[in-house]
């Protein structure tokens, strides 16, 4: 069974990473994985007819392939921050190589003159030393798992909706490999908040 809500018991346990956001009637939804051709702008079209802004975790290698896309986002007033340069894993390789992953990513980003809100680690894959050296750490509540083609779109949207509550950070991919069910759910995730009189804020 597929775990759509983090278990309230590991922010506990790591509470100097960022979780949700205590706030009043704003939800943040996030895409991973971008920018994308294509996929990307159609995120982009999709919030622009809702009005709602989002946080745009960029890897760096993509970024550097995309240069227009990533101005896009940023024209259009969403977040921007690192998912490292090539989607590091951050249990497969040692801590002093996946912070120069970041860290080229982080380098891509200033020669676009982008301000990076943040960190969100690839597959939210977390170790000691980045808990104890890392900072703006941000993960997630919700992970709507758009990425897993065992899932469809409609069991998505069935078990998410319930969970977007104020302050819930959101996750989604703006990639080929998520994209059949994304282009379902987020205009549904979007309508739902429109009707719930959520705010859709960037990070």
């Amino acid at each position: 069974m597929f775990i759509h809500q983090i278990p309230s018991f590991i922010p506990a346990l790591l509470p100097r990473f960022t979780w949700s956001k205590a706030v009043d009637r704003q939800i943040y939804l996030t895409f991973d994985d971008g920018p994308t051709p294509e996929i990307t702008d159609f995120v982009l079209e999709c919030l622009a007819e809702f009005e709602a802004k989002a946080t745009f975790f960029c890897i760096g290698k993509n970024v550097v392939e995309n240069p227009s896309i990533i101005q896009r986002i940023k024209a259009a007033g969403h977040s921007i921050g690192n998912h490292t340069m090539n989607h590091s894993n951050a249990w497969k390789m040692d801590y002093d190589a996946y912070v120069d992953d970041f860290n080229k990513c982080e380098a891509v980003f200033n020669q676009l003159a982008i301000k990076s809100i943040g960190f969100r680690p690839p597959y939210g894959r977390i170790t000691r030393e980045m808990y104890r050296e890392m900072d703006n750490v941000i993960l997630w509540s919700v992970l709507t798992g758009d990425y897993n083609a065992s899932l469809s779109s409609s069991e998505i949207i069935s078990s998410v909706l319930p969970l977007l509550k104020p302050g819930a950070i959101v996750v989604m991919h703006d990639s080929v490999k998520a994209f059949p069910r994304l282009q379902v759910i987020l205009p549904a995730i979007l309508r739902y908040c429109k009707e719930q009189n959520f705010v859709l804020s960037a990070l």
